[in-house]
């Protein structure tokens, strides 16, 4: 299949990876990418065959051992990599989760305008069109508000959602006085707002901050924004998506009761191999955690063999 040919079509790609970026490495380091590569694909085909099911998007597999050409057309150099194109053009590249509803969202994400505005029949649905949703209350003649909102929509709509609503009886409605900025997690089912922002710098905090779900999936693109916030990092370490997001699920109120205090993530080690060791967790042990205090840079492994619930997190968090 020549590029070309892709180029003529709305196509999703995952790639697997096999002599991209092996150029460089030899032996054993050549082995051990094509692994992590293999391993990285095992993962995901389940969620994209769940995906390509309901995705209203034609999804394409390209193997880049087969066609390097192609894959370097487009720059691909990491493996898996998945890629939307619109009407012959790559518009993003995906950087979430390897998780079926994660991967339906970006699509479906990418595809709206980068700020869509509502009125009320139609606000209670937007607030459950993706994971993380974010709604401005604006009055309509307000252009420099608007300004600022757009601006930040345009930097993190590939990860969020952006709403706007200026009609009058809709924000009466929502009970909202004044210029409100909305983050909605249905997830979480979690809501938390902005009041009287002004500029461009302390809405994006604002989203920043608050886009972080109760428990996040720690991942290359964020890893940095969750340090940022100093306060102690809690790491889960889990080898499949099923283990993680059970744990998520098992620990969510926990997390809810520290959201402020703790930045609580799980970590699927093939995105950090290198991680376990710096937190002095044994290698190959899951599901593991450990504690980063940021403020002195100490270090908490939890036990290996304790159980991961509530009360033992909990106990253990007192000890430490």
């Amino acid at each position: 299949m020549g590029a070309d040919r892709l180029q003529s079509f709305l196509y999703v790609f995952p790639v697997l990876v096999d002599q991209v970026g092996l150029m460089a490495r030899v032996g054993e380091q050549a082995d051990e990418f094509r692994d992590v590569a293999a391993r990285k694909w095992e993962q995901l085909e389940p969620e994209w065959s769940l995906a390509s099911s309901e995705a209203g998007v034609s999804f394409v597999s390209v193997d880049c051992a087969a066609s390097l050409a192609i894959c370097n057309f487009y720059g691909v150099s990491s493996s898996p990599v998945l890629k939307l194109f619109i009407k012959g053009e790559a518009v993003s590249t995906y950087r979430g989760p390897r998780r079926a509803a994660a991967i339906l969202a970006w699509i479906n994400r990418v595809q709206r305008p980068v700020v869509s505005d509502v009125v009320a029949e139609s606000l209670g649905g937007f607030k459950k069109a993706d994971e993380t949703v974010v709604i401005a209350y604006l009055d309509g003649g307000d252009d420099t508000l608007r300004a600022a909102f757009l601006e930040v929509a345009a930097k993190y709509r590939e990860e969020f959602t952006f709403r706007l609503v200026t009609d009058a009886g809709t924000i009466e409605a929502e009970k909202v006085t004044g210029p409100t900025v909305r983050c909605v997690k249905p997830l979480d089912e979690d809501s938390r707002d902005l009041h009287g922002f002004t500029d461009v710098e302390s809405l994006e905090k604002f989203v920043k901050e608050n886009s972080r779900p109760l428990i996040g999936e720690l991942l290359p693109h964020n890893h940095q924004r969750f340090l940022e916030r100093g306060w102690p990092m809690v790491y889960v370490f889990a080898a499949t998506e099923s283990e993680r997001s059970g744990i998520r699920t098992t620990l969510r109120e926990t997390a809810r009761g520290y959201y402020e205090s703790l930045t609580m993530v799980t970590v699927d080690p093939l995105e950090f191999p290198d991680l376990p060791a710096k937190l002095g967790l044994e290698a190959g042990v899951f599901p593991s955690g450990a504690v980063h205090q940021l403020s002195t840079d100490r270090i908490y492994p939890y036990p290996k063999g304790r159980g991961l619930t509530p009360n033992e997190l909990l106990s253990w968090g007192l000890d430490v």
